[in-house]
């Protein structure tokens, strides 16, 4: 980068309003020598240290370096042997003291400043040189009365010998015999030494030393010698407090001369972070941020792409740029009127693209993207300014052809009134020339030019784009909104009329205009003119837009209470019918219920005839059955096993096992019966088969328990499994069983206790002990 294209992109004075921001001299410094890099992993790295030092003090506003002191030249004179005033320990006391608390603040905010982190953990750590400073020297820089106990009793000697002093010539000058030589009833001090005031006419009166003479020359300052040992032993004290000062601040001055480098060290780390702070307060004032930057590749080419881009100098006075440069184009050429925003726009994406480079954020959009440049590159009138531009034709040739000379592929060339200054037709055939070679090398360009040709060739150029600010033809102002496809006239006739050039110059310099230029200036309002139509009708059609959806939006609201309304009447409807078919399906079940109870009980009595039948054949001998030996309970039982029917006392053959349940089909003569594995004993030893009785009993029904658990069943469900349950009970002759519904909301507890109450095999019921669950079972007696 140049120092020129720095100088007429006005980068220096970004330099100098980031500067503004730091807390410390030395990151002062540090910013005012920024310039624009090319290593990409070097301006990433800044740019993210930038937007840390943002995010940490939208945390804490208040964070700074405030207090810290570049005091490393102090440090290296003490390296060297040199000895430190007080005041200068101090000023490094408190300046290791914001070191340590900038190191601490960035380990508490690690995980979300890891870049800032990194750079703090440079900065040493002087605990110990704190500590010692501090405990001799205040803050203000004297030396405490406590620096060392051999200090504090030689002070403390010091303040005892004055007083005796004193006190002895106060004595001497109130003595009767002394009373009439003196001047002044006062002790003073001259020299270091302390003497008393005596007329000059009586000096050879009081036998002592004098240290000195009043101007007048009436009164001489005499230490009598009878004070005069106490004086030299007040002034051997006064040599041994200086000694042991110089001890101290030699000692304490070694301790920073051996940390000195660290220091340094320390100092340029906390200067990279308050100038890390220092962009992270811009960024925060005038709402900037950090445009991604890239590496332009083959499939990556370059492109600018800066959204709600405003001009850094202009403040609240900017107004925003969105453009994107490289993708269809490499060169663009703007056009419009003049004080339209031309040379600001130019200016604006040069100094973005350079303050990124820089590592510093922009006032633009976080979409803003821009490519890494090799070289920024800008001519600009001598004197240019946002608000004015002045150059010449010469001026201007010496800096394209340096530009032209140094550009490279991965540069970006801004022009501003390209070919200006000299002859149009000239100047105009320079300004396509250059332009030619500039998109040859494939270098993006943004030129700007009032010439008519060369709108034409931006038009009819591959690789080449108009553009314009446009010109509001109603109240003859620029709009400095740009316009992309479409080249915009200058209206410097308009211009002059608007900045008060006498009505009768503009008429005639209408008529002097030629014909073509003067349609093509018609032309280009006219389009401007049907271009502002075409906008207020688009803004008109968005707010019919906008109303016709706020009323779509009501009457879709209106539709949906309305469907609300109706879908409530329905289900009000549906409800009163399920009620009503709920009612009568329980005066259904009930009545089956109270069917169903006949029929069982009528069922038990019939299974129980038949089974005391049978009972009594067998008692009878009509079928006999000898009791064979029985095995093990837990001996496994196969197919054509022998087994023994523990509840029927007779004994079978096993022709069958179901695997998923688990039970058994057994066969005794005539008879078959499927049990479970409990009801079963294998046999040790084989009976020979009796006759086959002349009943037959085929028994399907599974082993009955002594409890039925009903937690968890639906309230439907529980008076059919209570019913077939009880039925199974009452067959297998069981006295008693127990219910168990768990306690819960008590609602199973209350349905099997009104069904026990009305069922005809229950001769009562009660809660279970409260070792077999209390009120969540409840304990049956059968009939």
């Amino acid at each position: 980068m140049f120092e020129k294209d720095l100088s007429l992109l006005e980068f220096p004075k970004i330099r100098d309003i980031i500067a503004g921001y730091c807390a410390f001299s030395r990151s002062h410094a540090l910013t005012l020598a920024l310039e624009p890099s090319t290593a990409i992993d070097q301006i990433k790295a800044r740019l993210e240290e930038s937007a840390e030092a943002r995010r940490i003090l939208e945390l804490e506003p208040g964070f700074s370096v405030n207090g810290l002191v570049d005091v490393s030249k102090q440090s290296r004179l003490a390296a060297i042997g040199r000895t430190l005033e007080p005041k200068t320990l101090a000023e490094i006391s408190r300046s290791l003291g914001v070191l340590r608390r900038l190191k601490s603040k960035m380990s508490e905010a690690a995980y979300d400043v890891p870049r800032l982190y990194a750079i703090s953990s440079e900065i040493g750590v002087y605990g110990h040189l704190e500590k010692s400073i501090d405990k001799a020297i205040s803050p203000e820089g004297d030396l405490l009365p406590d620096a060392s106990a051999k200090l504090a009793i030689i002070r403390e000697r010091l303040r005892a010998k004055r007083s005796e002093v004193v006190e002895k010539l106060q004595n001497y000058i109130h003595s009767d015999a002394t009373r009439r030589y003196i001047q002044e009833p006062i002790v003073t001090e001259r020299e270091g030494r302390f003497a008393i005031a005596v007329k000059a006419e009586y000096k050879g009166e009081i036998r002592g030393i004098v240290h000195d003479v009043s101007n007048s020359g009436a009164t001489v300052f005499v230490e009598p010698f009878a004070t005069l040992d106490l004086g030299n032993e007040f002034k051997e004290l006064e040599i041994d407090e200086i000694r042991e000062i110089e001890r101290i601040l030699s000692e304490l001055s070694k301790l920073v001369g051996s940390v000195a480098s660290s220091i340094e060290s320390s100092l340029e780390a906390a200067a990279r972070i308050d100038f890390a702070l220092a962009k992270g307060h811009y960024s925060i004032r005038h709402k900037a941020h950090e445009a991604a930057i890239y590496e332009p590749t083959a499939s990556d080419p370059a492109v600018i792409k800066l959204d709600e881009a405003r001009h850094p100098l202009l403040g609240s006075a900017a107004v925003p740029l969105s453009i994107e440069l490289g993708r269809d184009f490499s060169v663009l050429v703007i056009t419009g009127p003049n004080t339209g925003g031309k040379t600001v726009a130019l200016k604006t994406i040069g100094l973005l693209c350079l303050m990124t480079q820089a590592g510093l954020p922009i006032p633009a959009s976080e979409k803003s993207r821009l490519p890494l440049f090799q070289g920024v590159f800008a001519d600009i009138g001598d004197e240019q300014s946002v608000q004015a531009a002045l150059s010449t034709f010469s001026g201007h040739m010496s800096n394209i052809a340096r530009i032209l000379i140094n550009v490279q592929r991965a540069s970006l060339v801004v022009l501003d009134e390209l070919g200006a200054s000299t002859d149009p037709q000239e100047g105009s055939a320079l300004a396509r020339a250059i332009l030619m070679h500039l998109k040859a090398k494939n270098v993006l360009t943004v030129a700007t030019s009032h010439y008519t040709d060369l709108k034409v060739f931006a038009h009819v150029t591959p690789g080449l784009q108009n553009a314009s600010f446009d010109f509001d033809p109603e109240t003859l102002t620029p709009t400095y909104h740009l316009t992309l496809g479409m080249p915009g006239g200058s209206n410097a006739i308009a211009t002059a009329a608007r900045f008060g050039v006498p009505p009768d110059v503009i008429d005639n310099a209408r008529g002097l205009l030629a014909e073509g230029a003067r349609q093509l200036e018609e032309l280009l309002t006219e389009l401007q003119a049907e271009k502002k139509r075409l906008e207020d009708l688009d803004k008109i059609l968005s707010r019919q837009k906008e109303s016709l959806q706020s009323q779509n939006k009501a009457l879709l609201g209106e539709l949906k209470n309305l469907r609300e309304q109706r879908q409530a009447i329905l289900q009000q409807a549906r409800d009163s019918i399920v009620e009503e078919v709920a009612a009568l399906q329980k005066d259904l079940k009930l009545a089956r219920s109270a069917l169903d109870r006949e029929k069982s009980q009528a069922a038990i009595t019939n299974a129980r005839e038949v089974s005391d039948l049978v009972r009594s054949h067998l008692k009878k001998g009509i079928w006999q059955s000898q009791t064979p030996m029985v095995s093990k309970e837990d001996e496994p039982i196969s197919v054509g096993d022998r087994v023994w029917l523990k509840e029927a006392e007779i004994e079978a053959v096993v022709t069958g096992i179901n695997a998923k349940t688990g039970q058994f089909e057994v066969s005794s003569g005539p008879l078959r019966f499927i049990l479970g594995r409990e009801g079963l004993s294998k046999t040790a030893a084989t009976t020979k088969a009796a006759a086959a009785p002349k009943v037959s009993v085929r028994f399907m029904g599974r082993n009955i328990g002594l409890e039925l658990d009903l937690r968890g069943k639906r309230a439907d469900d529980i008076e059919p499994l209570l019913d077939e349950y009880l039925n199974g009970a009452a067959t297998a002759n069981l006295p008693e069983v127990r219910i168990i519904h768990g306690f819960g909301t008590g609602a199973v507890r209350s349905i099997v206790r009104e069904l026990s109450s009305r069922h005809p095999l229950v001769a009562s019921f009660h809660s279970a002990p409260r070792d077999q669950g209390g009120d969540g079972a409840t304990i049956l007696r059968l009939k």
